[in-house]
Parts: C-alpha cells; structure tokens; sequence
C-alpha cells in the first residue's frame, strides 16, 4: 500500500513532517458600531430611569413637606389636643404635656398696623420695610383679614389673651367703619366662653348659653389715646395707660378747608353748578366759610358720630355718664392718667408696658409647676409680689395666664398655610374618591382621611366685589370686568358688592349701577366707611343695605365745574387765542370765559 504526502514546500520536494510550518492566525474583527436608533434608544432608557428617580425623589419631598405642614399646622392650632382627663378608669398618657393646650397671647401693633379695604399690588407682602431699616415696619392688613384673625383667635385653644399695643398712637388713620368692625371681632373674642345666635351683634351676656371653659381677656396697652383711638381700646376688657400719659378725648371734629379768597387773590373765578343746597363738595371753591346747609350738615353728622362712640365706650367701660359730665369732659381738655382711672376710663396705669414681664413671670411658675407641685404656691406669691414691686397691685393680671406670645404676621401665616393644606385636602380627597387603590394609598401617606367624603361636585359660590376709592374711569373697567364674569358662571348665586368710597364720576357710577342692573343675580350691599355721593348710588341696586352706625353715606346729587382763570391770564400777560368748530368746542378751556351758551350746556 503506497501512501503520498503532497506537501507545498517552494519546490525542494521535502515531506517530512518537522519541516511544516503552523497555519496563519485570522486578526479579530473590530466590532461594529451601533447604529444611531440603537444609541438614541439607550439615552432615552437612562433618561427615563433617571427622570423617573427625580419624579419619585420630588414626589417624596412634596409628600414630605405636606406632612410636615399639616403636622406643623395642626400643632400650632391645638389639632391634635385631646382631653387627657376624659381617659377611662383614670389612665394616664406616657406623655403628660401631650394634648395640652398652649398658653399664648396674639399680639395687635396697632402702633404701626395700616388697616385698609383691599391691598394693592404694592402689598403682597404683610411688612414693608423703609429705606431706613432702623424704622418701625408696617403691617399692612385688610379689614376683613384682621376680623377673621381675631374670630380665629377667639375659638383657638392656644390663644388666652390678645394683647393690643397703641404705643404713641398709630401712625396709620383707621376709618370709623374699619374701627367699629373690629371692635365687634374683639368683643366676639371676649365672648367667646359663651354661645351666641349672633356673636357679632347680639353679645348680651344675658341671652347667652355657657360654654366650657374660662373667658379669655383683652388687654390695650398705649402711652396716650386720642378719641378715636379709645373708641377702639375701649373694646378690650383692660385697659392701661402709661403712667405719665394722656387721654385727648376731645369728640369728633370735622374740618374743611376753603380756597375762594386765595382764587379771588389771583383772578380765578370757579364757576359751580350742582343739584341740592347739601350738596357741599364744591363748596370748597365758592365759600370762605361754611355756608348755612353746610354747616347744619356738619353738625348733625359730627354730632350722630360722636353720640355713636361715647354710647359705644359707656356700654364697653360700664360707664353712666349724664349729659352734663360728657361735656365737662369734652371741655376738661387732656386728662392724666389718674384722672383717666378715676372716672373709670382705664383699668390702670403703668410704667411700661407690663406683657413681657407677665410672661417671663408665668414662665418661671409653669417650669416651677413641672419640677415641684408642691412648690406652686410658693412660686405664684413669689410673682406677683415681684409684679406688684414693679407695677403696684392689680387684678388685671389675675386671669393672665399666657406663657409666650405670638405675633400677628405669624398668625396669619399660619392661618393662610391652613387654608392652603385644606384646599390641597380637598383635592387628595376628591382623587381619593377616583379608585380604591388611591383612596388606600393617599390614606395611608396621610393626605386624604380614610374615610374620604364625597365632595359635591357643583359648589355654589357668593361672590364679592369691593369698590374701594374715588370711582373713576380705571375703578369702573375693573368693577365692569368682574361683574361680566360673575354674570356668565352660573356657581356665583349671589353677589356682596362691598362699597368704600366717597363717590367720583357720574359716568363711571353710571356705568356700574347699569352693569348691576342687568346681573340677575341678588345682591347685598354691605357698606364701610363711606358710601356717599356715586358710592350710594351704585348701591341703590341691591336688594339690601347694611352699614355701620359709623359709616358716612348719602350726600346725594351731582356737581359740575367750570374754571375761569381768564382774568389771571390777563393780568400776567398770559393771552390765548382760538378758534372753535361749533359754539361749545372751548368750553372746558381755563382761559376762556363763562358764556351763556356754556352755562346753558352744563346746567
């Protein structure tokens, strides 16, 4: 058997196997790229992983941050109190101070609080620094804000006392109309241990149900008051003056100023065409002194307003004064503080304001009571021997109980934080109602209550609309604007037109009252401090009127002007020259004089 080995050796015919030379080795592919959809759908993988990680990382933090608010919230208003004593058979919680109440008196800096109806844009802020930050800041308020601050504080567990501090007087005028509302929120705090069908009005403690609890006090605190100012301080249940202070109780006084001699000094004549002898608003131009109507005007209102305050400060100070000793009083002049605390008008008078003193010393007694029972007694003779050395001996401070203060800004932060966590709850609740699986887990996280119930679905709706300034052309656009769309939502099923202003333009109150006309929907009035002139004439739509006995309304009719000042210009050299398309088109001229033709158009 022949075998053969054909090798390729180059030739030379050798076939001996050591002579073979191994096989080349192949070089390893390079790997191929990836295609452009292949990287795009990887990025857009990662991207969404860690999308996903940050949604679920700020969700968590929302989650959080609502708790903590809600936690924050209801802490802060006494949420989570429970009565520890109410326990069966006598058991004791672990935590004894659990579910007890705070003892905290809000502080009112009416010293440096702007009470207005509605705040501008310019205030989004609650304080407004000057340029010189060593000044006092300045709260700035709406009256309706600080009524429901102080409603809140009076059905707040927390808050014993309110603590208002006049200091030299408040710098910001307040309207009667605004004093006399806040008036009826302190009184409805003072009242506050009681039921009442109508605690704004009806606070006679006579037809009033008990409640638990004790009454919580009032305290006003000022260097001096003038009468309205008192009018305001005489709502709280103690009043004190500083030792060398005084009270200004002068009345109520009106005062006009009157240009017509300084116009006849120059040559302007001031031409005046109005509708009722009470109509008095021009008479600025055309009087040097009150003429017979206005006067008779003047009386009456000043007299009406200062009745109105001295029957209100009686009622709250439980004072009888005759006729007589009013108007000694008025005639006395400024009265010292002991005059003040002899005729029953301050409850007493101090060095300095006593708040922080008062609290410093029940601090010292609560943290006495946690570490000697015992030792209680010791310590309250203790204080107020220490407070009767500073401030004398009064019982004002008897029922004075609070431990710390809380400051009006960061009670109404507070209360808007609260109405905000209840709107978010309002929606957890009705997306808690969607499925199941969401009722059980926003229940579970806390955001909705277990047992979510259903919200309606339409909610009706009053609306308010306040009118608050000079009525111009800028107010009315806005006033027209919000009435148009109070007209379309069918939620809105009556309208409060709020009114604060002394009137303005005929064709601009023309023009809201024809809009209020046409809105078919009922509407109330409810009046501030002034109603007057286009302000009651707007309201006379409204199905109802209410105002304060303070408020200042009426003054119906209309006025037109026309200023003269051609003799002026005469006696200056001052010459002008026309010429006018048609007999009227320079009537509204300064330098043109009064002519038949333009009476005859105005009147």
């Amino acid at each position: 058997m022949v075998s053969t080995n054909v090798t390729n050796d180059g030739g030379n015919g050798n076939a001996s196997a050591e002579n073979k030379t191994p096989p080349q080795q192949m070089a390893p592919k390079k790997p191929t790229p990836p295609s452009f959809a292949l990287r795009a759908r990887n990025f857009a993988v990662k991207s969404l992983r860690f999308g996903s990680t940050v949604v679920g990382i700020a969700v968590a933090a929302n989650v959080a941050s609502h708790i903590y608010e809600i936690n924050q919230v209801d802490t802060f208003f006494g949420g989570n109190n429970t009565d520890s004593s109410s326990d069966k058979e006598g058991t004791q919680t672990d935590d004894k101070s659990k579910g007890k109440s705070k003892k905290s008196v809000l502080v009112l800096p009416f010293s440096n609080l702007k009470v207005v109806e509605r705040r501008s844009g310019d205030f989004d802020d609650l304080k407004r620094l000057g340029p010189d930050r060593d000044k006092q800041p300045t709260i700035v308020l709406e009256a309706k804000e600080l009524v429901k601050i102080i409603h809140t504080a009076a059905s707040d567990p927390n808050i014993t006392a309110l603590h208002a501090d006049f200091g030299e007087g408040m710098r910001f005028p307040c309207g009667l109309g605004h004093m006399e509302e806040i008036r009826n929120a302190i009184r409805v705090f003072n009242e506050s241990h009681r039921r009442h069908r109508d605690p704004n009005t009806n606070h006679n403690p006579v037809f009033a149900m008990q409640r638990n609890g004790d009454p919580k006090q009032s305290y006003a605190f000022g260097h001096s008051f003038q009468w309205n100012e008192y009018f305001l301080a005489s709502s709280f249940t103690h009043v004190h003056l500083q030792s060398r202070g005084a009270l200004h109780l002068f009345g109520v006084t009106a005062s006009n100023t009157f240009l017509r001699s300084a116009l006849d000094k120059y040559g302007i004549k001031a031409h005046v065409f109005k509708h009722g002898d009470y109509k008095t608003a021009p008479n600025i131009f055309t009087e040097d002194k009150y003429s017979k109507p206005h006067l008779e005007a003047v009386k009456s209102m000043t007299a009406s307003l200062n009745n109105t305050i001295f029957s209100c400060i009686e009622k709250a100070r439980d004072l009888n004064f005759d006729s007589v000793m009013r108007k000694s009083m008025f005639d006395y002049g400024s009265l010292s503080a002991a005059n003040g605390a002899d005729l029953g008008l301050i409850d007493a008078m101090f060095p300095v304001d006593p708040l922080l003193s008062l609290l410093h010393a029940n601090k010292e007694v609560a943290a006495g009571e946690k570490e000697n029972a015992e030792g209680a007694t010791d310590l309250t003779k203790a204080k107020k021997a220490k407070l009767e050395e500073i401030f004398g001996l009064n019982k004002s401070f008897d029922k004075f109980v609070a431990t710390e203060h809380v400051s009006l800004v960061k009670y109404h932060e507070m209360m808007k934080k609260k109405a905000k966590l209840e709107e978010r709850r309002k929606y957890f609740t009705k997306l808690a109602e969607s499925s199941t699986a969401a009722s059980l887990i926003l229940s579970t996280i806390g955001l909705a209550p277990r047992e979510a119930k259903l919200l309606p679905s339409k909610v009706e709706k009053v609306a308010v609309v306040t009118v608050d300034g000079s009525i111009g052309s800028s107010l009315s656009y806005e006033i027209i604007e919000s009435l148009r769309k109070i007209r379309t939502d069918d939620d809105v099923k009556c309208l409060v037109l709020r009114v604060n202003s002394p009137g303005g333009s005929v064709t601009s109150s023309e023009a809201i009252l024809e809009e209020l006309k046409i809105l078919e929907k009922p509407i109330i009035c409810s009046m501030s401090n002034y109603a007057a002139s286009g302000g009651y004439y707007i309201s006379t739509s409204c199905e109802k009127m209410f105002a304060n006995p303070t408020t200042i309304t009426g003054s119906i009719g209309v006025f037109g002007i026309k200023l003269d000042a051609s003799k002026w210009a005469k006696d200056y050299g001052i010459r002008t020259d026309y010429y006018p398309h048609g007999s009227h088109a320079a009537s509204l001229n300064p330098l043109v004089p009064l002519t038949p033709r333009t009476k005859g158009n105005i009147t």
